[in-house]
């Protein structure tokens, strides 16, 4: 063999190498996420700094490109003064840290009054319009002088533009109000901190500029909802972008809206995409100019019928915490696979510092602590653990305002070392061999049944599997006289009818790998499962409802496993279940 052949073999074999090292781990992988963690990372850096002792959102606003538009809203573009408004409030006596509720839908008045109360160094209260409670805003407790109501029909146009008041990363910027449906929301004191980290451009759109740039981001997620406020409004503050905003979302009105908005972008929750993909066909399905969807919780079942219905090229899943708590990056960023949150190579995995899946008691549903040590144990490949997030400073730490109990119960101390803290992000997901984590359930949706842990998320995601389930939801039901905690799983189905759809469903669910001690033994077809603004389904309302057919008002379907079969729920089978002497 000659000597140039044999270094060419040599040089064809090592290249062969790396490129299935490179497929099997991901190399490549990680070093561009690390890349574009370290270029997002100077760029964060220097906005803080551009904007110095003036680090609010009505600042970014003012430094934004102003030949490009900024918001579209009902078929019309809008400009405005939020100068003469930030004014009118401060001669109403609205002043620096005062908290100011903001009690409406998505409206440019909306968009408007976040700004203005921003310039004054006031903090808007985004109350939930769902809250309904008499005499009060909702449930919701509000610090002492957030009871300034503004009508903004009512406003006057004379005005004397003020100074931009002066606020640090750590000043709050909002209040965004937890969804209630564990307890009575409270209030999540957002910093200027958390509107820098989520305004500044991520790395893969300045990456091709030309294909993203300008964006035009579509929403139909109240304002007063995480996603929205982050990923809508301070995104496209932070990148010269239009906001294109619906007052509410509406099935039929959806791809009418992107199309005519000229949107690029869309924002959804997981729920949003399960009922478009279910509704009707349109000739708007395919006529936008959409080609980045972002948002989190969309299923598995629904990932790819949604993409190849809409045809959109690219789906953004991130992951952060729905209580506030947000750990923005890590296990975010990305055009993932279907229903997966994120993805590290063994590189990131390596050098990761800041995030990890800890091993969890089934039993307190806290953290486990090795017994030698007292230290936290993280999760393997392929187990499931609940997700933290280290605290390098407090000062910047989203906590519930004026309410240290409920912000304590997220720190935890004494993690892997002494004295580390870490914040817990109530959600438990795994991460497979491969490197792809994976969402597995919310921190209290896991019940016993018999001695067995039972995922209400991972039995739904089951159901949620078969063609003719619209929406599913799995809870755990307390009877008397068995141990632990029933499966009972509301079901609402499409054209099917239920008798024909239970027949065969015992069955089914079997052959999706759903382990017997996981089948839902009480199980109830119902019209509708409500939801709340942002498409969160409240438990509250499943376990009022009554497992007597006969009962006045009850309109559900109901049934029960009884054995291998799913049998319909009769009065007799109920006083058995009651009494303890179903085999349930």
């Amino acid at each position: 063999m000659e000597p140039v052949t044999g270094a060419l073999i040599g040089a064809a074999a090592t290249l062969v190498t790396g490129a299935y090292v490179n497929a099997k781990f991901s190399i490549g992988k990680d070093i561009q996420t690390l890349k574009w963690e370290a270029a997002w990372g100077k760029r964060m850096g220097k906005r803080i700094q551009d904007l110095g002792d003036t680090c609010t959102i009505y600042n970014m606003f003012t430094k934004a490109d102003p030949s490009n538009e900024f918001l579209w809203f009902e078929g019309r573009t809008w400009t405005y003064d939020v100068d003469k408004l930030a004014a009118l409030l401060e001669a109403k006596g609205v002043s620096r840290k005062d908290y100011i509720a903001v009690f409406t839908t998505n409206s440019p008045e909306m968009i408007m009054t976040i700004l203005a109360l921003s310039k004054l160094g006031a903090i808007a209260a985004l109350i939930n319009i769902s809250l309904r409670d008499s005499g009060s805003f909702g449930r919701v407790s509000l610090p002492s002088g957030s009871d300034f109501l503004i009508k903004l029909a009512d406003l006057p146009v004379p005005a004397v533009v003020s100074k931009p008041a002066k606020a640090t990363i750590q000043d709050l910027s909002v209040l965004i109000y937890t969804s209630g449906t564990t307890g009575k929301p409270k209030a999540c004191a957002i910093r200027n901190h958390l509107m820098m980290v989520t305004s500044t451009p991520l790395s893969q759109d300045l990456e091709e500029p030309e294909k993203y740039f300008p964006l035009r981001i579509y929403s139909p997620l109240p304002l007063f909802h995480g996603t929205a406020i982050f990923t809508c409004l301070s995104y496209a503050l932070g990148t010269s972008s239009a906001v294109c905003l619906a007052r509410k979302f509406s099935t039929s009105r959806f791809w009418k809206d992107v199309t005519e908005s000229r949107a690029t972008r869309i924002l959804y929750v997981g729920e949003l995409c399960r009922y478009l993909v279910h509704s009707p066909l349109s000739p708007y399905d395919r006529g936008h100019n959409c080609i980045v969807a972002a948002g989190n919780g969309l299923r598995g079942e629904i990932w790819e019928k949604f993409k190849e219905r809409f045809g959109i090229p690219e789906i953004r899943e991130f992951y952060r915490s729905t209580e506030g708590f947000a750990k923005y990056d890590n296990f975010s960023r990305g055009s993932w696979a279907a229903g997966k949150v994120g993805f590290k190579g063994p590189i990131r995995r390596l050098l990761e510092t800041d995030t990890f899946l800890v091993k969890t008691d089934p039993e307190t549903e806290s953290p486990y602590r090795d017994p030698k040590t007292g230290f936290c144990v993280k999760a393997k490949l392929g187990e499931v653990g609940e997700v933290i997030g280290k605290v390098k400073d407090r000062g910047v730490l989203i906590e519930y305002l004026n309410n240290s109990p409920a912000t304590e119960e997220k720190i935890i101390f004494d993690v892997f070392k002494k004295g580390d803290c870490w914040q817990k992000m109530g959600d438990l997901l795994f991460m497979d061999r491969d490197g792809w984590v994976h969402f597995h359930d919310r921190m209290g949706d896991t019940f016993r049944w018999k001695g067995e842990n039972v995922s209400a998320g991972e039995v739904r995601d089951h159901l949620a599997k078969l063609d003719e389930v619209l929406d599913a939801m799995v809870y755990g039901v307390k009877l008397p006289g068995y141990d632990g905690q029933a499966g009972a799983a509301a079901i609402t189905l499409d054209s099917q009818t239920d008798e024909a759809f239970m027949k065969g469903l015992y069955s089914r669910l079997k052959k999706t790998g759903l382990p017997g001690y996981a089948m839902p033994r009480l199980v109830r077809i119902t019209p509708e499962i409500e939801a709340n603004a942002t498409f969160k389904k409240s438990k509250g309302d499943l376990l009022k409802r009554s497992w007597i057919a006969t009962d006045a008002g009850n309109q559900d379907k109901l049934y029960w496993l009884n054995g291998t079969s799913y049998q319909k729920l009769d009065a007799s089978s109920w006083s058995s279940i009651e009494a303890g002497r179903a085999k349930l």
